[in-house]
């Protein structure tokens, strides 16, 4: 062997730097702030794909809107009604008429003895004398009341229930009506129990019908993510091929229903807002008749808020169970 090739031999062979590998996970390991940046250039793009599809979108979120509006109508009516309930708390008075030989003094002591349950709120004991002249004060018949040889009213205790549901008001009722020195019992505001029922009744079909509109809702998000994710699944399908995880590709489709929800909660208290309105101005007529300024309120801020985030999260868990069960049926 020559002393050429024995040097070439010799020589160290030059050192070959191997690629790097790429990432076969797309999606995973990231810093907070590349998934920060991630997710604000996923929510432009989505925030860029509703704008430039304007009516498309916009019927998606009055449908949102229309359907959440329904219950939060209900639930509003519902807060109104329990407003009249506890304004007119003190009128929902529960009369006994006493038997005609109790005198004043065992009347007042059945009237304090009422007084002292904790079911009561207000006793007042209405003598014959002075249910005769208030009477006679009411008709104008003063005159004729005094030359009667006797007094045909008899003696009263007036009270006023803790509670004025319509139950508790009837458990009521039974127990005096047991009560040995009463006579009769009358309920002089049973319309009050009427709204009460009336009341639980329409708060009773508000949760029903949420829930009706939460499935609803998930069924008008699912829909269209579905047909967001046909259209773009040569992105998907470029997504997988380089590693990206089935969660990553439905990133952009998670901030399109939640976009959708948002759009829909916000549309819904604005719409709430033009219905009262205009409820209020005709109501505004028929409370003048009555007398009354009784006026229909809507959401508080609070409640507005629990509107919109519940849109929010609707639209999102609809996007996520929607998309990634169809993005986990698309191969690469």
């Amino acid at each position: 062997m020559s002393v050429s090739k024995r040097s070439q031999a010799a020589a160290p062979k030059p050192q070959v730097k191997s690629r790097p590998k790429p990432n076969t996970r797309v999606g995973r390991n990231e810093s907070f702030s590349d998934l920060l940046q991630i997710h604000r250039r996923l929510a432009k793009n989505s925030g860029r794909r509703l704008v430039q599809t304007p009516v498309s979108s916009f019927i998606t979120v009055f449908v949102i809107a229309v359907s959440l509006l329904l219950p939060a109508l209900l639930f509003s009516l519902n807060s109104n009604l329990t407003s009249v309930l506890a304004g007119f708390e003190d009128s929902a008075q529960v009369t006994l008429y006493l038997h005609a030989g109790i005198s004043d003094a065992d009347a007042k002591e059945v009237s304090n003895d009422l007084l002292s349950l904790e079911t009561m709120n207000y006793a007042s004991y209405i003598s014959p004398a002075q249910a005769l002249d208030e009477f006679g004060t009411a008709t104008g018949l003063e005159n004729l009341l005094q030359e009667m040889a006797s007094n045909p009213l008899p003696g009263a205790i007036v009270v006023t229930p803790a509670n004025v549901s319509p139950t508790a008001v009837d458990d009521l009722v039974r127990q005096l009506q047991d009560l040995p020195e009463v006579d009769l019992v009358q309920i002089d505001s049973r319309w009050l129990q009427r709204l009460a029922a009336i009341s639980e009744l329409v708060g009773a079909i508000g949760r029903v019908l949420s829930l009706i509109v939460i499935l609803g809702l998930f069924f008008i998000v699912g829909n269209t993510i579905k047909l967001a994710v046909e259209n773009r699944k040569a992105e998907i399908r470029v997504i997988k091929l380089v590693g990206g995880s089935d969660m990553f590709a439905a990133r952009a489709f998670l901030y399109t229903g939640l976009f959708y929800g948002l759009g829909g909660g916000i549309l819904a208290i604005a719409l709430q807002g033009i219905v009262l309105v205009t409820f209020n101005s005709s109501l505004e007529a028929l409370m003048q008749l009555y007398e009354g300024d009784f006026q229909l309120r809507g959401f508080s801020l609070a409640n507005g808020l629990v509107v919109v985030l519940a849109g929010a999260t609707i639209g999102w868990t609809a996007a996520l169970l929607t998309s990634l069960r169809h993005i986990r049926g698309i191969s690469p």
